[in-house]
């Protein structure tokens, strides 16, 4: 039988193309399932098995793409954190220009409407902020650092724990609770105009929050 010539000879591209579109596909069931698992149940409730269960795939893919747990956490929050940067550098870029309060009105804006559609975020910051641990230092030295920075650069003023957390808790919280906020008052916070809404009583706040604080500094 006759040798088949070099254009003959089957080509393994397409095969491995396949299998690295599978195991790039097993690393994403991965980390979203990561993903709901540690921002509902934390970093200590959740088996590395479980994860792969809640993805579907075979035991020992985890340690296969992500070598350790830990590994695996951190992507998870790297994912989460790049999403909410790549976010406001897309709003910098349009606002830059704009007056003070219109600036601050679409930053809070671009953070409501992130909360509401990456939930998770702030669920596995609640996770992590219950108590001291190498996550919570890790998060906030490698990413919540950054992210105060953006938001001193982008709105041009000082970013003080009261302000903070106040845009971090009436930005997020509800977005973390839409079961309860759907069952008290019958409202999906998800919808457009809710988000909308919110974003601006979350704005009107930290208006308020700031002339109060002038007012108050003013009597000193």
């Amino acid at each position: 039988m006759p040798a088949l010539s070099t254009q003959e000879k089957p080509s393994p591209r397409p095969a491995k193309r396949a299998r690295q579109k599978r195991a790039e596909e097993t690393r994403e069931q991965l980390l979203a399932s990561a993903t709901e698992l540690f921002s509902s149940l934390g970093f200590e409730g959740v088996s590395v098995r479980t994860i792969e269960t809640h993805a579907d795939v075979q035991r020992g893919l985890a340690a296969y793409h992500f070598d350790t747990k830990e590994e695996l956490w951190r992507q998870v929050v790297d994912c989460l954190f790049a999403q909410l940067f790549e976010r406001n550098e897309r709003t910098a870029e349009i606002i830059r220009d704009l007056p003070p309060e219109e600036r601050q009105y679409a930053f809070v804006s671009t953070f409501v409407r992130f909360s509401a559609e990456v939930p998770a975020l702030n669920r596995l910051m609640v996770q992590e902020g219950k108590a001291r641990s190498w996550r919570m230092d890790y998060i906030v030295d490698t990413h919540v650092r950054k992210a105060v920075d953006q938001a001193r650069t982008l709105l041009g003023i000082e970013i003080e724990p009261h302000g903070y957390y106040v845009l971090v808790g009436s930005g997020a919280f509800v977005f973390s609770m839409e079961h309860e906020c759907e069952r008290l008052f019958g409202v999906n916070p998800c919808s457009e105009d809710f988000i909308r809404d919110h974003a601006r009583m979350v704005t009107a706040l930290l208006k308020g929050m700031r002339s109060e604080g002038s007012r108050q500094n003013g009597k000193k």
